[in-house]
């Protein structure tokens, strides 16, 4: 089944977002389905909520369903549902995104991590709201605990059963009309309308909002060192380590999320069977410490694209090389900068 909301194919990755120019899937790991007899997630126990005085209320909303998606991150995958029910900007400079997920299936599902971290592991805090327009990324809202503003699921869905979640977001400007709702296991849902609602939600323990600018590859690596180049049918994307990862961490980070997407959309655009990715450093410390990190950062990149390219058929091949082919001058820091990277490489 094709989902019922898709979005449009990337024409060139140094384009603007003119008409939601690409196609956002949000990575990581997806839920997992357990047996109806399994008792749900210990982790759940855990999970600390709004207080129930501050909860938004979602009572009586009814079931209106602007946009549906159904899952390409599980091994469930049309069989579960992601419906958008409203994205609503409430009186006290919130907003407010209100889902269901339908699990059609004949398990039990536990949306496990698949839309939400450990904190929060029966929520969908990892569900995030684009603003296309300014090209921002809006992340739910955390409480002082690091805990989402979000309500929570008791357990597993069961079998042919629908469940609601709501997720509180940072205030969008008022001349915002629409937004991309992005999720880890299904593609983005588009044009999402944002209603007003006279009701208020207050919450004294909130850590600052946080809004992150989106990172587009371009054909030029002179602001951030990530950017394409093109040799005969060969495509290069030459990614950035200091964009993509922390010091000495093969962890990626959020930024790199929205970076390896568009690099995931020009894999399915292409037609090469194989794709190289290619990890490297600066020639600070030893080799014994710079190709193992290198390979590792090579991984981290091959994992991900794995989980979110569509095509079938593709092969990765991985490398890391250490300091070993330099594209810049070791002994600047710039260079340096340029030198620390990880390109992905395949045929158009």
């Amino acid at each position: 089944m094709t989902p019922s909301n898709t979005s449009p194919q990337i024409e060139g990755t140094s384009a603007p977002w003119a008409g939601f120019a690409f196609s956002l899937m949000i990575l990581t790991t997806s839920g997992c389905v357990i047996g109806s007899d399994t008792p749900p997630s210990e982790n759940g126990e855990n999970i600390q909520n709004p207080q129930e005085t501050n909860a938004p209320n979602t009572e009586n909303k009814g079931t209106e369903v602007l946009a549906t998606s159904t899952a390409t991150a599980t091994e469930l995958g049309t069989e579960l549902q992601i419906d958008i029910n409203a994205l609503e900007r409430l009186e006290n400079d919130l907003l407010r995104l209100r889902i269901s997920i339908t699990n059609n299936s004949s398990e039990r599902f536990d949306i496990g991590a698949g839309l939400a971290e450990d904190l929060d592991r029966l929520t969908a805090s990892r569900i995030s709201l684009i603003d296309d327009v300014n090209q921002q990324r809006y992340l739910s809202y955390e409480q002082s605990d690091g805990s989402c503003f979000c309500s929570t699921l008791e357990g597993p869905i069961d079998s042919g059963a629908t469940e609601e979640l709501w997720i509180i977001f940072p205030a969008a400007s008022e001349d915002l009309n629409s937004m991309i709702v992005t999720t880890p296991l299904t593609p983005p849902l588009l044009d999402i309308p944002i209603s007003s609602t006279e009701e208020s939600v207050e919450n004294n323990n909130l850590r600052d909002p946080q809004i992150l600018d989106l990172t587009l590859i371009s054909d030029s690596l002179e602001d951030d060192q990530t950017g394409r180049t093109e040799s005969g049918d060969e495509v290069s994307i030459i990614l950035s380590s200091d964009v993509l990862f922390d010091t000495n961490s093969s962890n990626l980070s959020d930024q790199a999320q929205e970076i390896l997407e568009q690099v995931a959309q020009e894999i399915d655009d292409a037609s090469s069977s194989i794709v190289s990715v290619d990890g490297y450093a600066d020639n600070t410390g030893g080799e014994n410490i710079n190709v193992p990190l290198s390979k590792a950062r090579a991984e981290s990149v091959e994992s991900t694209l794995k989980e979110i390219i569509t095509r079938e058929g593709v092969k990765f091949e991985v490398k890391g090389h250490g300091s070993a082919e330099p594209i810049a001058d070791n002994t600047t820091k710039e260079g340096r900068e340029r030198n620390r990277r990880v390109s992905v490489t395949f045929e158009k």
